[in-house]
């Protein structure tokens, strides 16, 4: 039997396996490497997921894909993505991006172009600083968006105002994860508002009994719940009940300890890319 060519692999399996590949392999290698896979990659379909890569320095080295990116494409470390790098990136998918993680540098300009170009967003993700930084402006955007289904956040900031628009405007949403954050009795009630809800995620995050057994009485529709690593609650037998018609929930290493961590959280890609799968 005949080896077959890496070049002459069919098209789309090519852009089936490339759109999980991370935007600097998209833009830095896998073009580089023959005719067809450039082709591939300017296929729509290998920019529905967009998950811009936080870039800022660290105490750590910067990876050396990460360094290669920066300086090729000229940007800067404060303000990524910028209007005209969204501009670049966004329309390579023709308005066809269904997930979509943002660092805590995107710049302003960048986060309204972004905002009118992916009109079909199912996923969102956003950091803590970025919340923090332009928590009205996205709770505002998320109008926009009324295809949403599932919102990742790494802070509670402006959690009420989000969750207005999206009871308001996105019908299918049915997702929320938090990643290291604190849930005190007001974010509790505002989770609580979403009835319809299915899947709640909450990876490191701390709020005490009250506020779970409050969204869980509320909650009925819930089909996962996951609170590994989670603390400040107790998994006993009231929880259990309330939580027995969930199809899957997973408590593993939480406690009902008090002490909380100073939590800090940038989106991932990978974390994005294995939550896309799991409920979309």
């Amino acid at each position: 039997m005949a080896q077959r060519e890496w070049q002459n692999l069919n098209i789309d399996c090519l852009v089936e396996v490339f759109k999980w590949v991370g935007m600097e392999s998209l833009l830095l290698s896998i073009p580089l490497v023959c005719k067809s896979w450039y082709k591939a990659t300017l296929d729509p379909k290998c920019w529905q997921i967009l998950v811009f890569p936080d870039i800022r320095c660290s105490e750590k080295l910067p990876r050396p894909m990460t360094m290669h990116f920066v300086h090729s494409y000229s940007l800067s470390w404060h303000h990524f993505p910028n209007a005209s790098f969204a501009k670049f990136v966004v329309s390579r998918g023709q308005r066809s991006a269904t997930s979509l993680v943002l660092p805590g540098t995107c710049a302003y300009q960048a986060l309204e172009y972004i905002s009118d170009e992916c009109p079909d967003l199912k996923f969102l993700g956003l950091s803590l600083d970025l919340l923090y930084h332009n928590g009205p402006v996205i709770a505002n955007l998320i109008s926009k968006w009324k295809n949403l289904q599932v919102l990742s956040i790494g802070h509670c900031y402006m959690l009420n105002e989000m969750f207005a628009q999206l009871r308001l405007h996105c019908k299918n949403f049915v997702g929320l994860i938090f990643c290291y954050s604190w849930i005190g009795h007001e974010e509790a009630f505002a989770i609580a508002r979403m009835p319809k809800i299915k899947y709640l995620s909450f990876r490191k995050v701390h709020f005490h009994q009250n506020n779970l057994l409050m969204i869980l009485q509320s909650c009925r529709e819930l089909e996962l719940l996951d609170l590994r690593d989670c603390s400040g609650f107790d998994y006993g037998n009231e929880t259990r009940k309330l939580a027995s018609h969930i199809k899957t929930f997973r408590c593993e290493r939480s406690s009902s300890s008090e002490e909380e961590d100073d939590y800090h959280y940038y989106a991932e890609e990978e974390q994005a890319r294995l939550v896309y799968r799991k409920i979309m």
